[in-house]
């Protein structure tokens, strides 16, 4: 493999984690939203998706600007995620040298915000003084400038602007307990004792009731926060087989808004008085890193503080 040169065109910080920007950045949507009746456009070939090696898409500015890409290559780990699209027309004339845009998205694991630079890879210098003849290599930096600083302004009005979203973050958190996975789920089952673990059982109120839709036979709770705050989860699924158990929570859309809206606790059997258990949660997609992070390590808390607890009481005093 040659030992290929770059030069930046650009680099930003979203403070947002990086699988919303690699979500919300590769969306088609992302871009219909982002090109709809201005000045750029991009176009799909058919068949192509942004993560399939191999497709293609033209891209339209200003000046009569067409440039022609496909992806040659994508790179993904838990740190970054490396897409390189390499160019092989500039306004209907073949590129005849191997030059690429590469976009890398990196992972600031400190406060799970998401570095983004943009660059131009190359083999040789003759290369970059081929390609500068045929793009003018400011304008392309103004592009890509601009486009970040649009999509970062999509972020911030992403879900209102898209009611019917499903894309979500996630939040997992994993322990194990020095107890029977039975006798686990029915400790977690029943929010009090959870209420009890964090010492919020003086300020929450746990109410089990049924609202619309809810399956009776399950703990359907509300948890009613002073007087005018009251949110409601329904359970969605109970399952269970010889390993492991399994419990759905959904809040219901009456309530009052909270940014867990779906909460998912299984519990595997690792040993006579040994369990694994996971935990779940998912925020709303445009979830910026601070209060991301805030409510990682609030769950976090809790969930540990449950865990001790629950290990430190026996079924019987619970």
């Amino acid at each position: 493999m040659k030992n290929l040169i770059s030069n930046q065109l650009y680099i930003t910080t979203f403070n947002y984690p990086m699988n919303s920007v690699k979500t919300l950045l590769f969306k088609n949507q992302t871009f219909d939203s982002l090109y709809k009746n201005k000045e750029f456009s991009i176009k799909m070939f058919i068949g192509s998706d942004w993560s399939i090696v191999g497709s293609g898409f033209s891209f339209f500015g200003p000046n009569d600007l067409k440039i022609v890409y496909i992806v040659s290559g994508i790179e993904i780990d838990d740190f970054e995620t490396i897409n390189k699209f390499s160019i092989t027309y500039i306004n209907s004339q073949k590129n005849e040298k191997n030059v690429a845009i590469v976009l890398n998205l990196i992972s600031n694991t400190s406060n799970n915000s998401t570095v983004i630079e943009y660059r131009l890879e190359y083999e040789n210098k003759s290369d970059f003084e081929y390609i500068s003849n045929l793009l003018d290599i400011s304008l392309i930096k103004n592009i890509i400038k601009r486009f970040c600083e649009t999509v970062l302004g999509l972020f911030k009005n992403y879900v209102k602007e898209n009611p019917n979203n499903k894309e979500s973050l996630k939040i997992n958190h994993s322990f194990t307990i020095n107890k029977n996975y039975r006798d686990a789920f029915n400790f977690y089952y029943n929010f009090e004792n959870i209420a009890k673990s964090i010492k919020t059982d003086k300020i929450w109120k746990i109410k089990f009731e049924n609202e619309e839709n809810d399956n009776p036979k399950y703990n359907n709770f509300s948890v009613i926060i002073k007087e005018n705050i009251k949110i409601h989860y329904k359970v969605v699924s109970i399952y269970e087989d010889k390993v492991k158990i399994e419990i759905i929570y959904k809040k219901t859309s009456n309530s009052y808004p909270a940014l867990n809206e779906y909460i998912n606790f299984v519990f595997f059997n690792i040993g006579k008085n040994l369990c694994l258990f996971l935990y779940e949660t998912h925020l709303p997609i445009n979830t910026n890193s601070l209060v991301f992070n805030t409510t990682s390590e609030y769950l976090f808390y809790c969930n540990n503080k449950s865990k001790i607890y629950f290990e430190k009481n026996s079924k019987n005093n619970i």
